[in-house]
This record gives C-alpha cells, structure tokens and sequence, in this order.
C-alpha cells in the first residue's frame, strides 16, 4: 500500500508540476520569440534553454501558428526536461496547446503524455524529430524504445490525462478528467487533479487507484481521495484499501479511513499514519484492527515498526487455529527482511489461542494469555512464516491452558480434558516449534505466583507461592511427545495436547487439593470429600504421577486433621499422601449431632509422632511407622499408644497397632486412666504391653494380643490376650451410626474416657503386693476395683497370700484395696469343686 501511495504520489506531482514551472517558462516566452503581432506559421519549431552551458529544457513542435485573438497553438508537441544535473530528463507529449497570454491560462488540447524520471538522452535534442512522416515517435507521442513500447528501464514514469489547465496568476494547474499513469508493472487511475505551486499542495479529487504486481504478488490500492505537499514530503489518503488479491498471499489486506504519508527526499515512503477503523489482514484469515495506527518503513521499503493505538483487536480463523485478543495499545518491530520479531501490547491485554486436537470434532487445546502488558517475541521458520518464541506477560499476567478431552470424553465433564491456569506479577512463557506452530514449552513465574490444576476426572488443586517454574509437554494422538522442529513450517500439523509435566513453586507456598470422591468410600450422612490445605516452603509437581511434593516446614491440613513433616508427598487425584521426616499429626473430629439435634461440643484433638506416614484421604486411614530406637506415638488426653505401627481410621473410629513385618513381641505399648469408683481416690494409670492392639471407638474396646502384660496401681496383670473397655467421657453413651440416617447420641473423645473394665484370657497372672493369683480369665471392674478370677475345671483359679496361703475355687472375688476374698463354688460342671484353702502358719 505504502509503495503504491508513494509512486501515484510522485507521478502526479511531477505531471502537474511540469504545468507550473516547466510549461510556464516555456509558453510565457513564446509569443515574443514568434512575434505576437504578426500572424503567422512556423514548421519544425524546436527551441532549447540553456544555463550555464547547461541545456534546461527543449522544445519541438510540428507547426506553430499565431492567432488574431492573442492566442498561439501549438501542434504536435514533444517537451524534453533536464534534470540540473543532466542526468535525467522527463518528456511531455500531445497533440495540441494553446496559450492564451492576456489571461494567463495555459490549455493542454486534447490527450497529454508525460515521461518522468527517464534516462537522460543521447544528444542535444534528445533523439526528437516532428517532421511529418519522420518522426520517431508512435501515436500515443512516445518514443520507441520507452516504458510500455518494449523500453526495459524500470524508473521510467508515464502519464496520461486530458483536459490539463494552468492558470497562471493563481499558480494552479487542474483537470476534472481521468488521469492514468504506468510504473513497474503497476497501472494508476485517478479522477480530477489540481496543483497549487505556492503552496506545493497536489490533490486527486476522487476515485483514485493502483493495480499491478507487487513483490511477484497481484495487488490493488485504492482511496477516496488523495493529496500530497512537496514541500512538507506528506501525502494524505482517505478511505483506503490495499489488498493483495491472488498469489500465494492472496487476502492479505490493509484500509483505514485516513491516512498520513511521510515521505522521504527522494520520495520514497518512511512513515504512514493510519486514523479511523485501521484494518490489517493476512491472507490465513487473520485480522487486526484499531482506531489508529503509525507504520515506519526502512529504507529498502520494508517494515520497520509498527504502534496501533484505540482498542487493538485480534482475531484470526483457520482449519487447526483459531485466535482471538484485545489490548489498548500494540507496538510491533521488524527484522531487516520486513519479518515481524517483536510485538508489545499494553493496557487490558487479552490473547485467546484455540488449536484442534485429534481427539474428536470439537476437540480444541485452549491457551488463554491476560495481563496489563504483553511482550511476544517470534522467530521466523522461512519467509513467509514466523511463530511465537517467547512472551512475558506482566500485571496481574494469566495463562490457562485446556487439554482437549480424550476421546468419548466432554470438555468440562468428569471425563473432560485437564486444565491449568497460571498467574503472577510477571509470567515469562518459552514456546517450541512443533507441527509447524507453536507448542509451550516453559513458563517462569515471579511474584504472587498461582497454579490451578483440574484433572481429566474433576480433582482440583490450587497452589500458591513467590516463584513458579512450569514446563510442558505435548503429545500427539497416540500419546507420543512431540519434539522441537519435528514438522516442517506451515505444514497442516499433527494434532497434540499441551499439559504441564512439571511445576516447581517456592515460597511461601500455600496447596489447596479436592480430590475425587470414590464409589463406596463416603459413609451415609457424612459430608462430601473434604478440601486438602497444605502450607510448605516448596512444592513440586510431576504430571507422570500426578503427585505434589512438598519440603521445607511441611504442614498438610484435612478438613479439621492437620500433619506436620519435613516432606509430604499428595497425590492429586485421590488425594492420598505420604509424610516423612518428624511428622506430627492431630486429628479432630467432626462435632456429632445430639438426639435433639444440637451440636455438641468439639472431641479433644488425637495427636501422633512418627516418623513416616502413608495416608488415605477417601478412606479416612493413616499409617504411621516408627524409626529405629523411635516409636509411632498416638495419643487423645491422658490415653496414649507406641508401637512401631500405628494405622488409625478416623471415620471408622478404628486404631491397629502393631510391631514391624510379623510383629514383636511387647511391640505396642498402651497408657489409659483408671478413674476408680471411690471419689477420693485420685486417678490412676493403666499400662498394657502386647504385640498387637485393635481398637474400635465404637465400641469402646481395645484388644490386645499376642502375650499381655497390664500395670496398674492395682497390680500386675498378664495373659495371652486382654481387653480393655473404656467408658465415655462424662459418662455419655457411644455413637451408633445408622447406616439410613437414623439420630445418633453424642459420641466422646477417641480412646477418651477411664477404664471401664479390664479383661484377661489365656494364662491369666495376676500379681499384687503379697499376692499372686493365677486362672484362665479375668475380669476387672475400675469402678469398684473388683477383680474376678475364673480357670477351668482341671485348672482352677488360684491365689497364692503371704498371709492366707493358697486358696483356690472355681470364681475368686477380691478388691485391689483390701485383702478380702471371696470364694464361689461353681456351677454345671463345676458344682461339686469344692474351695480349698490352705492356710500357712507362722512359725
């Protein structure tokens, strides 16, 4: 567009600036040189101007005649101009003028043709020659040999018009007909023209066009009207239209509703200011549009640089591509070859990239870029291609990018494709070439920094943190990873995915994670999978996995349970994780309804160390292990458990402890308290070591088994297996859940409570201070301190006292605090035991 404004401008102002300066130092001396007072014909008139040895202009008619009226014609015309230095000259042909002295208005009769900024001619009249039937010139007045007669140089100019008048004491020159001109290959059209030589304004009134090859491609200009003023080198254009309109960039395309052309001295374009519904397209489709814009131009004619200002808008529509954008403002620059390297948008920037995958009709990879300023830096693949290398987005900077769904699946559904929404203060993407487009290939983020992941099934996790380093992968229809360059530029591509593979954030790193809910998991009543905080110093993300590390202070928030540890490793999808290193975790559990429906109020928090975890999220589990010399402790008030593993179910009330592989024996080792029933007596502490524990807080029991050893302050107790029963907190009765939503009571702390009862089974030793008592099973009863020994019918219990002796029976009945004992004989089978007592006397 810019090359055809400047050549129509130079055409016209060297046709209508010959009316002022040459014609008029030409004609104004003619009358005296043919003598105006007589009447008379002159045949083969030629005439030259010569300064300083220097020949200015020459001048040949066919015939001139001088009329009674003042008035002189002139026929069959040739004019050859010099350039000053000679080394140029432009010709001016036509059939007829006429000068008309006393009113100074100067007439072209008929069809007139210029030559401009031809060679300079061989001799002094410059191979001109009128004479009827020898001249060297055509019909049309051009020399053979000159452009469009088979003339091969390309600076040759030529115009054509009709009806060209010059009035000498305004200074104008003006002609209401059409005008045409030829230059390079390019043919221009105009309708009315007038010159004002005061003020070097030149103006085509209407119609004005350009038509021809342009760099090897068809293209046509066109505009309203056009002006230029030589001595500002500014040239004007309203509503106007370049279009390339065949070739391989047929489409591409450039109007504006008024345009500014800053012309260089030697009339080439250098700058062109753009106002009024500026649109740029390319032949792919692809438009931009803005209020204004200023184009600069290199001296070989090529781009330069570029601003667009007033809403610049985007939008660009092909078979695998489809974008959109908007900003304020948009600066761009060019390479020395006229190739886009460099664009800067400002102010509301808004970039939205769609590319098609292979997965289905509809399935589109989405890339969506927002910030108050954009830099996008590109790399050309050949000449006529360029793709983005590099963009910086700064200002509350976004980028979400959208996998397309697998196949069967639905954006947005459970099955849908992963999303990812990047932010920060400043985000820094790196991209590759893949499929002859560009693929992410790596994003730097600073400041405030936030990644939002949604998976293909619905899992969500959101993480925060000072700094953000994220790098994807794309894949192809079978899974395949792309590779940099792996297709060549402008090809129709191989369809792909681009997702993040990895994602390192530091600093103040805050992970939010909801899982996905698995069938069967959630018990009736309860409420939907809960949210996963998690607080660290770093966290990184591995796609392969679908995992999150984090290190540095570690602390993992579920619902009201918290773990500290110095590595925590969360699973997106399931929600599942693993701690290691000082772990600590405290679980509180949800607040139960009361038969009346009243909240009660919150259990005391359930604390473990240990020294790894593995934990469960949809199943409420989590293991702890031990470390060598270093026992997983859990504990709830002033009950507490330590064994090499500890796997504790939260919604299901349930604690397993129990020694590494097989398990040990004495591995696990239990605290409870006894409150006892006497309201004096303080409470005591009861110690229960075993192999393994099972506990259930719905039931209020605690097995322990694999050989048992009990302390309390009421003796030593040991057997093959003892249970002990807790009883609630305040005296209030276990939960029941109702597996269809029936009320429930108030539920107490876990493993909260004295000790209810004790009892023991399997070679059952009972030992207190003076006295050891043997059977098959126990029961202790902490409210009234009462202990009953049962055996069998071969062994029966049997209590040896320092005091008493050997008693034995078949039920022994006795208190922790006194030394009465009570001897039941049996029943059924055991009815005929008798008690026996055998009394030691002190010597």
């Amino acid at each position: 567009m810019l090359v055809g404004a400047g050549v129509l401008a130079l055409v016209v102002a060297g046709f209508l600036g010959y009316a002022h300066y040459r014609a008029h130092r030409f004609l104004a001396g003619l009358p005296a040189k043919l003598g105006v007072d007589i009447q008379r014909e002159t045949n083969a008139f030629t005439y030259s101007q010569s300064v300083q040895g220097k020949t200015i202009y020459t001048i040949h008619a066919a015939k001139a005649v001088q009329r009674n009226d003042g008035k002189v014609t002139l026929h069959d015309v040739g004019i050859v101009l010099y350039g000053r230095k000679t080394d140029r000259a432009d010709r001016i042909y036509g059939s007829e003028f006429e000068y008309d002295q006393n009113a100074g208005v100067i007439r072209a009769m008929g069809v007139v043709h210029i030559d401009l900024e031809a060679p300079a001619p061989a001799d002094s009249r410059a191979k001109v020659a009128y004479a009827s039937g020898q001249g060297d010139f055509g019909a049309d007045g051009r020399e053979p040999g000159a452009s469009g007669h088979g003339g091969d140089d390309e600076r040759l100019i030529h115009v054509k018009t009709s009806g060209l008048v010059f009035l000498q004491k305004l200074g104008v020159a003006a002609t209401d007909q059409a005008l045409e001109f030829e230059f390079k290959g390019l043919t221009g059209h105009a309708v009315g023209a007038d010159f004002s030589s005061d003020t070097g304004q030149l103006t085509l009134h209407s119609a004005v066009s350009v038509h021809g090859i342009e760099q090897g491609q068809p293209v046509v200009l066109t505009a309203a009207r056009a002006e230029l003023n030589r001595q500002t080198e500014l040239a004007t254009l309203t509503q106007v239209r370049y279009e390339v309109v065949g070739g391989a960039e047929q489409g591409r395309l450039a109007e504006m509703d008024h345009a500014t052309i800053h012309l260089r001295s030697d009339g080439s374009v250098e700058r062109m200011e753009g106002d009024g519904s500026v649109v740029l397209a390319t032949g792919d489709g692809s438009t931009v549009t803005a209020s204004r814009g200023d184009l600069k131009l290199n001296a070989s004619g090529l781009m330069e640089s570029m601003v667009l200002l007033g809403g610049v808008h985007l939008a660009g529509n092909q078979p695998m591509r489809q974008t959109r954008g908007e900003a304020e403002e948009g600066r761009a620059t060019f390479d020395k070859a006229g190739r886009l390297e460099r664009v800067i948008l400002n102010g509301g920037v808004h970039l939205h990239t769609r590319e098609r995958s292979g997965s289905g009709v509809d399935a589109w990879n989405e890339r969506d870029l927002t910030g108050k300023t954009v830099d996008l830096v590109l790399t050309a693949l050949d000449e006529r291609h360029v793709v983005m290398r590099e963009a910086t987005a700064t200002g509350d900077a976004k980028l979400v990018v959208v996998s397309a769904p697998p196949p069967g699946g639905k954006s947005g559904s459970a099955k849908g494709g992963a999303s990812s929404v990047l932010s920060g203060d400043v985000l820094t993407a790196a991209f590759q070439v893949v499929d002859g487009g560009s693929a992410l290939q790596f994003v730097h983020g600073v400041g405030h920094t936030t990644v939002d992941r949604v998976s293909e099934t619905g899992a969500e996790e959101t993480s925060v943190g000072d700094t953000l380093e994220a790098r994807f992968v794309s894949r192809d229809r079978q899974g395949a990873v792309a590779t940099s360059g792996s297709h060549a530029a402008g090809s129709s591509g191989v369809e792909h995915t681009t997702e993040i593979a990895t994602a390192v954030q530091t600093g103040h790193v805050v992970v939010t994670n909801r899982p996905v809910a698995k069938a069967g998991l959630q018990r009736v009543g309860q409420p939907r999978v809960s949210v996963q905080r998690a607080v660290a110093e770093r966290a990184e993300y591995e796609q392969q996995n679908d995992e999150v590390t984090l290190t540095g202070a570690v602390q993992v928030s579920d619902g009201g349970n918290v773990v500290w540890a110095d590595r925590v490793v969360l699973e997106q999808q399931s929600g599942d994780a693993v701690a290691v290193g000082s772990v600590k975790a405290s679980y509180v559990p949800e607040q139960a309804a009361s038969s009346s429906g009243a909240a009660s109020a919150a259990e005391d928090p359930v604390h473990v160390l240990a020294s790894r975890a593995e934990m469960k999220h949809n199943a409420g589990t989590a293991t702890f292990y031990g470390a060598a010399g270093r026992l997983a402790r859990l504990w709830q008030g002033a009950s507490q458990v330590e064994a090499p593993v500890l796997i504790f179910e939260q919604q299901a009330r349930h604690l397993l402890a129990r020694g590494g592989g097989q398990g040990s024996a004495m591995a696990v080792h239990a605290v409870f308290v006894s409150a006892g029933g006497d309201k004096a007596k303080r409470a005591s502490v009861v110690r229960v070591a075993s192999r393994e524990l099972s506990y259930s807080d719905v039931t209020r029991r605690a097995d322990f088994t694999g050989g048992v050893v009990v302390n309390s302050s009421d003796g030593s107790m040991s057997g093959q297996t003892v249970t002990v029963y807790l009883r609630a907190a305040g005296g209030v009765g276990t939960v029941q859940m109702d597996p269809l939503g029936g009320k429930s009571v108030r539920q107490a702390s876990f493993m909260g409570g004295s000790v209810e009862r004790v009892e023991g089974h399997g070679g059952v030793e009972l030992t207190q201070p003076g006295r050891r008592v043997t059977g098959e099973q126990v029961v202790y009863t902490a409210l009234d301190g009462m202990f009953v020994m049962m055996g069998t019918h071969d062994a029966p219990p049997k209590m040896v006292d320092a005091v008493r002796g050997t008693i034995t029976g078949a039920v022994l009945r006795f208190h922790a605090g006194d030394n009465s004992v009570m001897v039941l004989h049996g029943t059924g089978e055991d009815a005929e035991q008798r008690v026996r007592t055998e009394t030691r006397v002190k010597q």
